[in-house]
């Protein structure tokens, strides 16, 4: 019983902590000018773009296809990216843009993304990791894991490493970019590195709103390790929030909260095409000369960063890799 009563608690406060955590940070948004960059053209490079075909991503895509870039879309309908190309070439009728099928809870399908990618024998300048998913009930992937944790953070992860020999090549001739999606609310995310792969024995052990939380701040970490690793390849590593944006991530939320979040969103959030601005920004952006930072709009920002020793934040690395390696599909 007290077991249970600890569940409910911890779960009412992981809900309380991250919805005014959100408001102050919708009050700060509102109060701010957006930040829309003035980019160049940027010919014969290309780009990979998770969760492409929709929200945010569809935006991104676009905005690079409107800098002459050739952009991979990667996600997991068909359907949603032959109608996101379409989309596209209405305005870009000559847009070099493709779309290959990625579904990121499955460790098989993003190795094997990879390999039809590199197959392609084309260059790899940008890797945009923008897929994600927020508040979805307690769900195990096809590989065991826990639904945020491996969408959000380790399959982006495996995605970066099967392809960090496609960016290495860019940033031997010039220069190459990795970007990673995370969140305003990682700041209130928690690192817990001897309990990363929990598993769940009872439905009060689990907060959607922490597992989001949790997920976007290990992005944030792991984004800071990796430009210190690739930083003598020439490959910059940022990170950073896209703003509260009005798209279909925010599916779960209770209803009984979601009326109310639909409404301010009407008059607060910003729209997809904004919410995509900063990305682009740290995509193409000439401004943009070095990695290991965390932006809001276009601006950088510091970061709960600071408060996690280099020591720690390798260790967060090690054990994902460890929790990949041992939830990889069996070779037949």
């Amino acid at each position: 019983m007290i077991a249970v009563v600890v569940g409910l608690l911890y779960i009412f406060w992981s809900a309380v902590k991250l919805y005014v955590f959100g408001f102050l940070s919708l009050v700060r948004q509102v109060c701010q000018k957006h930040k829309a960059p003035s980019l160049s053209l940027h010919t014969h490079k290309v780009a990979i773009v998770t969760g492409g075909s929709s929200g945010i991503g569809f935006h991104v895509s676009k905005g690079l296809v409107a800098k002459n870039v050739h952009v991979i879309m990667a996600g997991e309908s068909k359907d949603r990216g032959k109608r996101a190309i379409n989309a596209i070439r209405e305005d870009f009728p000559n847009a070099k843009v493709d779309f290959m099928e990625l579904n990121l809870a499955s460790f098989g399908s993003i190795k094997s993304f990879a390999e039809d990618f590199i197959s392609l024998d084309i260059p790899l300048h940008i890797l945009i990791n923008n897929a994600g998913v927020m508040f979805k009930p307690y769900t195990l992937t096809e590989d065991g894991l826990e639904y945020h944790f491996q969408v959000n953070y380790l399959g982006h992860l495996y995605l970066t490493d099967l392809l960090i020999g496609k960016l290495k090549e860019s940033g031997a001739n010039n220069s190459a970019r990795i970007i990673n999606v995370s969140s305003i609310v990682h700041n209130v995310g928690r690192l817990d590195v001897k309990h990363l792969d929990k598993k769940l024995c009872h439905w009060w052990e689990y907060s959607s709103y922490a597992a989001y939380a949790d997920s976007k701040l290990y992005i944030v970490l792991t984004s800071s390790w990796l430009d210190i690793l690739l930083k003598e390849h020439n490959i910059m590593v940022n990170s950073l929030h896209p703003g509260i944006v009005n798209t279909s991530l925010y599916q779960y939320v209770p209803r009984c909260i979601k009326w109310l979040l639909d409404i301010v969103a009407t008059f607060t959030y910003k729209v997809p095409m904004q919410g995509a601005d900063t990305i682009l920004y740290l995509a193409l952006s000439e401004d943009i000369n070095s990695g290991n930072g965390y932006y809001d709009n276009c601006t950088y920002q510091k970061t709960c960063q600071i408060g996690y020793s280099l020591d720690t934040i390798e260790k967060l690395w090690d054990i994902s890799h460890v929790i990949i390696n041992k939830h990889l599909p069996v070779q037949e």
